[in-house]
């Protein structure tokens, strides 16, 4: 029997996109509804963009109060919260991936720091491995090449975003990313030419050039499961390569997006 419950005017909208995910939101439901019942409006949205999974999303919306959409179909992970966001009553957004688990109750104060920090507009989760440690690049500074080359040189480096309390980077992982509902509508919302990754670096990066910070703390933390689809190595290579330029092209100058193309090209990647 569903003892769960969902706010009749909510102020926080959880979207969740599901591609291929179905056997995580289950735990990610269960763990959210669990913990977030006490003194918090909030409801969730579910975008399927995955039609072989509308039988088992159909039996999760027996279970849980959620409001599920089903996508004409898989036009990539920016499109499916854009479709959400549409529904979405809430003053504040929060984009969540299928494969996050709960393990604290955060929304009351991640509201309270929106409220009492109008400069920040975006929010991102700590997000944590399956062992608990911080996982590796779910926050950092914007792309160019000098962080580019960074990244490939001096990985381990620059992979991290552990500081305590609240931080600023540049940018933070869509897996589990909170902004306000007039900032994202006014930023367009996802920039749906990016089919996966780089979105949320995109939409970062579009804040803070509305004058907003985006900030990320320590103290909200989420289990970040990381379970893939069954794309392929290869198309999953291909979309980060070409969103990665698409990125570069948007925000970068021409001379950076040639050399960019150069080291591509030499280095035999898509």
């Amino acid at each position: 029997m569903n003892t769960f419950s969902q706010s009749a005017d909510p102020r926080i909208s959880l979207i969740f996109v599901n591609y291929q995910s179905a056997k995580f939101l289950n735990k990610a439901l269960d763990s959210l509804f669990s913990l977030e019942q006490a003194g918090v409006s909030f409801e969730v949205i579910i975008v399927n963009n995955d039609a072989s999974e509308s039988v088992a999303l159909q039996a999760l919306r027996q279970a849980y109060p959620i409001l599920l959409i089903e996508s004409p179909g898989n036009k990539g992970f920016g499109q499916g919260n854009n479709l959400g966001a549409k529904q979405a009553r809430g003053s504040l957004l929060g984009f969540i991936n299928p494969d996050v688990v709960w393990i604290e109750a955060c929304l009351r104060e991640i509201e309270r720091i929106f409220a009492a920090e109008p400069a920040i507009g975006i929010l991102g989760m700590a997000l944590l491995d399956e062992e608990h440690k911080p996982e590796a690049w779910s926050a950092g500074k914007a792309p160019n090449l000098i962080t580019l080359f960074q990244n490939n040189v001096f990985p381990a480096r620059y992979a991290l975003c552990d500081g305590n309390g609240l931080s600023f980077p540049d940018w933070v992982s869509g897996a589990a990313l909170f902004i306000r509902a007039p900032l994202f509508s006014a930023i367009g919302g996802f920039d749906e030419r990016f089919f996966l990754y780089f979105e949320d670096v995109d939409l970062c990066t579009a804040a803070r050039k509305r004058g907003l910070s985006v900030a990320r703390h320590s103290a909200f933390p989420l289990i970040h499961l990381r379970g893939q689809s069954q794309r392929s190595v290869r198309d999953q290579k291909k979309h980060f390569y070409d969103s990665q330029r698409a990125y570069f092209s948007k925000h970068r100058p021409v001379w950076e997006n040639k050399v960019l193309r150069c080291l591509r090209f030499f280095s035999h990647k898509p």
